[in-house]
């Protein structure tokens, strides 16, 4: 298997981490990057601890110049991005009408921008090569959800991104894909289950109820879906948004 220099944003815990992990264990080049710098530096080095080569870079991923700057970092540890994974993202959940907008704003801005922001800065050198592999974490929510609009709208529109840079790009050789959680346990599932009023433990085995294979997803299910897409002979798959959720969804 070629060792290929991958690029995952909000790598340092969850869901990314998972990710990064897991790109290492193949043999890629990672670069963990987070907003928390402790935390990308954490996973960094467990990966080198187990034998991996990585890099941890910070950036906030809504902002342009801190994007180029990260990705350059990265360059220069292990040369140009071939594998981008767009995870980064948070919740700050409320109904339509109570919704503020800075909070709207926070959300959107990370989790749709900041994609675009860092397809955009890694693109190019992916099109000179003839070979990339884009992935943009989702969620189940993108299909619909209550309580949670500028969540929803994110990712909602980071799956129409999906599919409008997959057509643009496909003539390149990068592929674009998206991955849609359901109910993942992160750090995340802690703060839904307090808005819900519930002990963490309560809050899984009342998500559990609702799903079809009778348990939560873990950062590992995730991370397979993406292995899925960003492997070298996945160059006929693209524009396509995968749910992993444990059963079917409406």
């Amino acid at each position: 298997m070629r060792s290929r220099v991958a690029l995952v944003t909000g790598g340092g815990s969850g869901i990314g981490q998972g990710i990064a992990l897991a790109l290492a264990a193949q043999g890629h080049r990672v670069g963990v990057l987070d907003r928390v710098e402790e935390a990308a530096q954490a996973v960094a080095g467990e990966i080198r601890d187990k034998g991996g080569q990585a890099v941890a870079v910070w950036a906030d991923v809504s902002d342009p110049v801190q994007v180029e700057r990260a990705v350059g970092e990265v360059g220069e540890a292990f040369g140009a991005v071939e594998i981008l994974v767009n995870n980064a993202g948070f919740a700050k959940d409320n109904l339509v009408l109570d919704m503020p907008l800075e909070d709207w704003d926070a959300v959107v801005d990370t989790h749709l921008r900041g994609a675009f922001l860092f397809l955009k800065a890694t693109a190019p050198a992916m099109r000179a090569a003839g070979w990339g592999r884009v992935v943009n974490i989702s969620s189940i929510s993108a299909i619909v959800d209550d309580e949670r609009v500028n969540y929803v709208a994110a990712k909602a529109g980071l799956e129409g991104l999906t599919r409008a840079a997959a057509l643009d790009l496909a003539p390149v050789g990068i592929t674009v894909n998206a991955v849609g959680p359901g109910v993942v346990v992160t750090r995340m599932t802690e703060v839904s289950a307090a808005r819900a009023g519930r002990t963490l433990e309560e809050h899984v085995r009342h998500q559990a109820k609702g799903i079809p294979r009778g348990r939560t997803g873990t950062p590992h299910d995730i991370a397979r879906a993406v292995l899925f897409f960003t492997a070298e002979d996945a160059d006929y798959v693209t524009g396509q948004v995968l749910y992993v959720s444990g059963g079917p969804h409406g």
